[in-house]
């Protein structure tokens, strides 16, 4: 009896020497190189962690991508991100003016040549440059603006991207608006997805009967094979119904074709953020998504890119209303003038609130300062990014009240 505890020590010892044992078996595979630990989709969009992305493309493909960096050509590469490796997926330059042969802004489909190939779920990811934003998060902030009033947006973080283990700069990665976008915002993903096309500008003029006049606005992000009167009639209708005088069927009429609620919500969230180039923008309507359901001529629209907000603290709240048909002439109606003042006041107090829209700048700066810092190939010296920075704290400490008070006079004082 004397040994007993002794023996029990030494079970107990040997009990978690082979526990240990097991457990360092289990994270090894059989190669002796270490399984990859389950990583979810909600690690990749972490925001509060700079990501790093790896792509391995052969020399000769990488230099054809950039010669060629205005032209949609894929090429071949190898992906990863910490120990999930993804092979042979699909890689393309991607942006309108943020095109760049030095820093290209690129698209990963993990399915263009392994069908139905897919990263935690995603058939794409884009990896956006940020070439065209000094501060580099006007994007990720102003997204999430979006989600704090409840607005379906991509998720987005940012990471570190190498090529070939050569480092290319600090970039944003985006969920695409695509299928699984739309089964997580609206629990179904079989409608019809449009992508705002410019080619021209568009302020929401009726373009007559000829369907393919419509095609050239918006293109199709899904259903492509199907006629273009199953695509386009619901987009045609809707605005000529809007170039209608207003009158008591109108918004019956305009309504049957989109969510003029939520279009107005979608609007006074860019207006708050001084957004230049969305659907109020200067170049006329830009930068979003129209989609409706299966079973449904009514379309919402779906916020993208927003590289372009925060353009002056005193940018009116009506700026370039009366240029936009649609708007214009939802605003004729009292309710909805009043939801689109409603929802700007919510911004204004939102971002105000805490300090939250200064404090949410200076977090995602000081997150990525140091990645910043050492992307060489960002066209701007980090002097320019530190001064862009300081607008933005600017920005979220003053326009909060301007647009209050904008707010107040448009009520006329109550």
């Amino acid at each position: 009896m004397t040994n007993l505890p002794f023996i029990c020590r030494a079970s107990s010892c040997g009990l978690r020497f082979l526990v240990g044992l097991v457990v360092i078996l289990l994270t090894l595979g059989a190669d002796g190189g270490r399984v990859a630990s389950a990583q979810t989709i909600e690690d990749l969009f972490d925001d509060g962690t700079v990501q790093e992305l790896r792509l391995s493309i052969n020399e000769r493909d990488l230099r054809e991508v950039l010669e060629r960096y205005l032209e949609n050509i894929y090429v071949p590469a190898d992906f990863q991100w910490r120990d999930q490796r993804v092979r042979n997926v699909g890689v393309r330059s991607r942006g309108l003016a943020s095109r760049s042969a030095s820093k290209p802004g690129l698209r990963i489909d993990f399915n263009r040549y392994s069908a139905g190939q897919t990263f935690l779920g995603l058939a794409s990811l884009v990896l956006d440059n940020l070439v065209t934003d000094p501060a580099l998060v006007r994007e990720r902030v102003s997204m999430a603006l979006f989600k704090r009033l409840r607005q379906p947006a991509s998720r987005e973080s940012f990471t570190r991207l190498y090529i070939n283990s050569v480092y290319q700069g600090i970039y944003a990665i985006v969920e695409p608006v695509d299928g699984q976008f739309l089964q997580r915002a609206f629990g179904e993903k079989s409608g019809y997805l449009f992508e705002r096309h410019f080619l021209h500008p568009f302020l929401g003029e009726d373009l007559g009967d000829e369907l393919t006049a419509y095609r050239r606005v918006f293109e199709p992000r899904n259903h492509e094979l199907e006629a273009d009167t199953v695509l386009y009639s619901p987009i045609r209708d809707l605005f000529h119904e809007v170039n209608q005088p207003v009158d008591t069927v109108w918004r019956e009429r305009v309504g049957r074709y989109i969510d003029l609620p939520q279009l107005v919500t979608h609007v006074a969230i860019e207006t708050f953020l001084s957004e230049a180039d969305g659907v109020l923008g200067g170049a006329g309507m830009a930068n979003f998504y129209l989609y409706r359901g299966p079973s449904s001529d009514q379309h919402r629209l779906i916020v993208w890119d927003k590289d372009h907000t925060f353009a002056a603290v005193d940018s009116p709240i009506f700026l370039r209303v009366e240029e936009n048909a649609l708007f214009s002439r939802a605003l004729a109606f009292g309710d909805l003038r009043a939801l689109y003042l409603d929802v700007l006041e919510q911004c204004a107090r939102s971002a105000a609130g805490d300090g939250w829209l200064e404090a949410e700048i200076v977090r995602l700066s000081a997150l990525i300062d140091v990645a910043a810092r050492e992307d060489v190939r960002k066209p701007y010296d980090d002097e320019s990014r530190e001064t862009a920075v300081e607008f933005l704290k600017h920005f979220a400490r003053q326009r909060p009240t301007f647009v209050l008070q904008e707010i107040a006079r448009a009520r006329g004082g109550r």
